[in-house]
């Protein structure tokens, strides 16, 4: 059982959102040629709105053939977002062996947390008294993320 935790001297802001779809293609089209717009516009917002983590739930990437200086300057917005930002792989870039998470730049990220890559299912942050959850896409055909709900260990999940 794990042990409790103190309770956190505030309350936390966590920003949620989904399908970014970073590409060189469609979404660049969408935004003057920067694939990584869309990314930046949400890390963007959670620092404006004095987020404490960000969660990308499903196809941050549009797929895993992705040009390396595009993966560089995703790396590099995140990066630069200066607080946890967690990835679900959804099922557009699911944790698999050639993912673009294992990609170097996006690998050394710092503040960057995948889970199915770094973190199996889940990630901590005690200072905030929060665990971020999910089952991430494993494979291209793999649709059962709430198969079973995960045990609250932290006061926020």
């Amino acid at each position: 059982m794990p042990h409790a935790m103190p309770p956190p001297t505030r309350d936390i802001v966590v920003v949620h959102s989904s399908d970014v779809h970073v590409d060189h293609e469609y979404t660049a089209r969408l935004h003057g040629g920067d694939g990584t717009a869309g990314l930046a516009g949400v890390l963007s917002a959670a620092r404006g709105a004095g987020a404490d983590a960000v969660v990308l739930a499903g196809d941050t990437f549009d797929c895993h053939r992705l040009p390396t200086d595009l993966l560089d300057r995703a790396a590099a917005v995140i990066a630069a977002a200066a607080l946890p930002v967690v990835v679900l792989p959804g099922n557009h870039d699911p944790a698999v062996a050639d993912a673009v998470y294992h990609h170097g730049a996006l690998a050394g990220v710092e503040n960057l947390h995948v889970l199915g890559v770094k973190h199996d299912e889940a990630v901590v942050f005690a200072e905030l008294g929060l665990e971020i959850w999910g089952r991430p896409h494993r494979d291209y055909g793999d649709m059962i993320p709430f198969e079973k709900v995960r045990p609250r260990s932290t006061r926020w999940q």
